[in-house]
């Protein structure tokens, strides 16, 4: 393995596959060519079939992803500048409408584009030691990689404008009733709560999660009717499919003998 390849670790944990930035000596901040890996690990994940849940964290105990690199945007032109943007948006777009599950696993700092990334995940499961926070304004900037967006979607407007405009850092505590995380576990407990936390839905069939999680993502996007009608058509696509009747009759024979067995009595089973 190359060095930049190094800087993200993939494992597949069996059907949850995990992607790790690698670059603890840098709080695992964003390095050029880390968003184009990130983008590769996303295409193996698409095309394995025996992955159905996507877990992104940061390697060490300090940091998830502490923020994009700084000397390398400090160089930066505008139209360079602009264009990192627009690699960032469509990266964390992905993860955003990724067919299968993605959870942020968050042991430490997620700063900036960290938390960017965290907030592009479906779910967030974070430790107790986890720091969230845009600090891009004390830097006479403003977040770039969808944070004004993805925070407004995840917390409201309230939040999302405290936390973007303050740019202080937030603990977990502060952040429970910001509605952004799922799950908070202790830095030793972390994996644990988020192997079994993603367990939840690699349980489900992946076309039936697929389905459901792009009717929700359109929810916030879209008027109420066009919504319910995206959320009937991608009913019935999934309906098309087998395993959906099939699960259906699953539950009525359990159902059917359930009952059975509490219509039988002692004498019965003698």
């Amino acid at each position: 393995m190359n060095a930049a390849a190094s800087m993200l670790l993939c494992e597949q944990v069996g059907a949850v596959r995990l992607l790790t930035v690698n670059r603890a000596d840098k709080l695992n901040a964003f390095a050029p060519g880390l968003l184009q890996l990130l983008d590769g690990a996303l295409d193996e994940a698409a095309a394995d079939e025996a992955t159905r849940v996507v877990v992104i964290t940061g390697a060490g105990s300090k940091a998830f992803v502490a923020g994009n690199d700084v000397e390398a945007l400090a160089g930066m032109e505008p139209v360079a500048a602009y264009r990192d943007m627009v690699a960032g948006h469509r990266v964390f777009q992905r993860i955003h409408d990724f067919a299968k599950p993605t959870i942020a696993m968050v042991n430490g700092y997620a700063l900036g584009g960290g938390f960017e990334l965290a907030l592009a995940c479906d779910f967030i499961v974070a430790s107790t030691r986890a720091v969230f926070g845009f600090p891009e304004i004390t830097l006479d900037t403003m977040p770039g990689w969808g944070g004004t967006q993805l925070a407004v979607h995840r917390m409201g407007l309230t939040r999302a404008r405290e936390m973007v405009l303050s740019g202080r850092h937030y603990t977990v505590d502060e952040c429970r009733d910001f509605g952004f995380v799922n799950r908070v576990a202790s830095p030793q407990a972390l994996r644990e709560a988020t192997f079994e936390f993603a367990a939840s839905f690699a349980a489900h069939h992946p076309f039936a999660l697929e389905m459901a999680k792009r009717a929700l993502n359109r929810a916030a996007e879209l008027p109420l009717q066009a919504g319910l009608e995206l959320e009937a058509a991608s009913y019935a696509l999934n309906f098309s499919a087998p395993h959906a009747r099939a699960g259906l009759r699953d539950f009525l024979s359990r159902r059917d003998a359930k009952a059975a067995r509490a219509r039988t009595t002692p004498n019965e089973l003698k």
